[in-house]
C-alpha cells in the first residue's frame, strides 16, 4: 500500500468520532510518522566532519563558537530537561547536525517553561529524530510553552522526524519577532530555507506549526516606532501530521517566495482557540505567496484553509472534510499579486459554504475543476462577498450527496474514483495552472481529459 493511500485511510472511522474522543491516542489508529528511510536520508551529510559533540544530561544549552562545520550534536537516549543551542554556524555544504543517539530522546519540561527546544543566532544546521523500525521519531520534545522554536535570527535549517507535544502554545515555530534592534528588522534580516517536515505534532495549547510573523502588512508598534517583520524566503512545510491543536493546524505568515506547503495531514485543528477565528486548519498567512497542495485537513472548526496571502497563491488538490465553517475562505487584506487560484480540491461537507471568497480586490479569483459536497443543502457551493470579486469559476462539480461522486469507499477513507465516477474526464486541462498531477501523485494526463477533484481515476 502506498504510504499516500494509508494516510486518508486513517481518515476511516475519524469522520464519526467526536474531536474529544479524537484528542485520545488510543481512539485512533496510530498517527503516521517519518519513515526510518525519510529521517536516516537526511543523516547521510554527518561525514562531511569527523566532528562530535555529545550533550551531557546535565546540559540546558549548547554555545556552538567552537563547533565546526560539518560536525553532528548528538543527543543521548533517555528524558532529560529542554535545551538552547546556541551560535550554530554550520554551511549549506556542511550544515551541523543535531540528532539523537542509542534510541529516543526524550526533552521535557512544564508548559510554563519557555521553550522545550530552542535555538539563538544558528545557521545550516539540521535537527533529525533517526528512528528505528519500531520507534519512528527519535527525539521527541514534550511541553515548554514553545515546544522547539528557531529564534533570534536563525535560519537555514531543517526539523525532521521530530515528536512534539503537550507545548502550552506552538507546537513548533520559526521566526524572529520585529524587536527595537534593526537586525530584527525587514530588509536586514531574512529566513531563508527552512524545511519542516515528516514530523508528528499533537496536543498543542495554540498553532501546531507556526512559520513566521503574522502581521507582514502592518507590522508591530513598539516604543521605538512600527517596525515590519522579516521576511523568509525558501520554506518548505509537508510531510507533517498535526493532530489535536489548541489553534491553526499550520499557519505560515512572511514566507514572501518560494512557499510550498504540501501532503500534510491536518485533523482536529482549532479546539481551543485563544481568540476568535483562530480554529482553522491550513492558515496561509499574510505575506505568504506560493502553493498550498495534497493536504488533508478534517475536522475544523472554523475553515478547512484560509488564504490571507500576497495574491500569487494556488491551492490544489486538496481535501478538506467536515469544516464547520467555510472549506477554503478568501480574504484580499494585503494582495499585490495578480491571482487567488482553487484548483481540482475536494471539499467536502463544509457547514457555511464550499468556497467564501471575501477577495476584493485581487484581480481575478480562479475556481477550477473543484468537487463541492454540501450535504445540508441550505449553505451555498461558491460564495461571492459582493459582485466586486471578480470571479472565473469553470468545471465545479456540486451535489448535496458525497455518494453522487462515486468514490471506492468515501466512510472507509478511500478517496479513488470509480469507474462510474462524473468526476472523470469533466474537468478543465489546468496544465497551464501547474496542476499536472493528483493528490497521489499520479500525474494528470497533458492531452487527454482532465478529471474533476483532487484525485483522477
Amino acid at each position: 500500500m502506498k504510504k499516500k493511500d494509508h494516510l486518508i485511510r486513517l481518515i476511516a472511522g475519524m469522520l464519526a468520532i467526536s474531536s474529544f474522543a479524537m484528542c485520545t491516542k488510543n481512539n485512533i489508529e496510530k498517527p503516521i510518522s517519518p519513515t526510518t528511510e525519510a529521517a536516516s536520508s537526511n543523516i547521510k551529510t554527518q561525514a562531511i566532519s569527523t566532528f562530535t559533540y555529545t550533550v551531557k544530561p546535565s546540559d540546558w544549552m549548547v554555545d556552538g563558537t567552537n563547533i565546526p562545520a560539518g560536525a553532528t550534536i548528538f543527543i543521548p537516549a533517555g528524558t532529560r530537561g529542554s535545551l538552547l543551542f546556541k551560535n550554530l554556524k554550520g554551511t549549506a555544504a556542511a550544515p551541523i547536525i543535531i540528532t539523537n543517539q542509542g534510541g529516543k530522546a526524550i526533552l521535557t519540561t512544564s508548559v510554563t517553561a519557555s521553550y522545550g527546544f530552542k535555538t539563538q543566532n544558528c545557521s545550516n544546521f539540521k535537527v533529525i529524530g533517526t528512528g528505528t523500525a519500531s520507534v519512528k521519531n527519535g527525539l521527541v520534545v514534550n511541553g515548554g510553552n514553545i515546544g522547539m522554536t528557531m529564534d533570534d535570527l536563525s535560519s537555514d535549517f531543517e526539523i525532521a522526524g521530530v515528536e512534539v507535544c503537550n507545548s502550552g502554545f506552538a507546537g513548533i515555530m520559526a521566526k524572529t519577532d520585529p524587536s527595537c534592534d534593526p537586525a530584527t528588522w525587514r530588509g536586514h534580516f531574512t529566513m531563508k530555507n527552512v524545511f519542516v517536515h515528516n514530523n508528528y505534532v499533537h496536543k498543542t495549547g495554540g498553532e501546531g506549526l507556526y512559520i513566521g510573523n503574522s502581521f507582514y502588512a502592518d507590522g508591530v508598534s513598539l516604543s521605538c516606532g512600527t517596525v515590519l517583520p522579516h521576511d523568509i524566503v525558501n520554506a518548505k512545510i509537508y510531510a507533517n501530521f498535526v493532530d489535536s491543536t489548541g489553534s491553526e493546524g499550520i499557519q505560515v505568515g512572511s514566507a514572501v517566495s518560494g512557499c510550498e506547503i504540501y501532503n500534510n495531514m491536518v485533523v482536529n485543528p482549532g479546539m481551543s482557540p485563544f481568540s476568535a477565528y483562530q480554529d482553522n486548519g491550513i492558515q496561509i498567512g499574510e505575506g505568504t505567496g506560493g502553493k498550498c497542495y495534497n493536504n488533508l485537513i478534517s475536522n475544523a472548526p472554523g475553515n478547512g484553509i484560509i488564504v490571507l496571502g500576497l495574491g500569487n497563491n494556488q491551492v490544489f488538490n486538496n481535501y478538506i472534510l467536515n469544516s464547520k465553517s467555510y472549506g477554503i475562505f478568501a480574504d484580499s487584506r494585503y494582495t499585490p499579486g495578480p491571482y487567488f487560484q482553487f484548483v481540482n480540491n475536494a471539499i467536502i461537507n463544509s457547514q457555511l459554504g464550499g468556497i467564501k471568497l471575501n477577495s476584493e480586490t485581487i484581480p481575478m479569483n480562479t475556481v477550477i475543476n473543484n468537487v463541492i459536497v454540501q450535504s445540508g443543502g441550505s449553505s451555498l457551493a461558491i460564495i461571492r462577498k459582493s459582485t466586486s470579486v471578480k470571479l472565473t469559476a469553470l468545471n465545479n462539480y456540486i451535489t448535496n450527496d458525497v455518494n453522487n461522486v462515486k468514490y471506492v469507499n468515501y466512510n472507509a477513507g478511500n478517496f479513488h474514483l470509480l469507474s462510474s465516477s462524473p468526476l472523470i474526464k469533466a474537468g478543465q486541462n489546468t496544465t497551464a495552472y501547474g496542476v499536472s498531477f493528483d493528490y497521489f501523485s499520479n500525474a494528470r494526463p497533458p492531452l487527454s481529459a482532465f478529471d474533476i477533484g483532487a484525485a483522477k481515476y
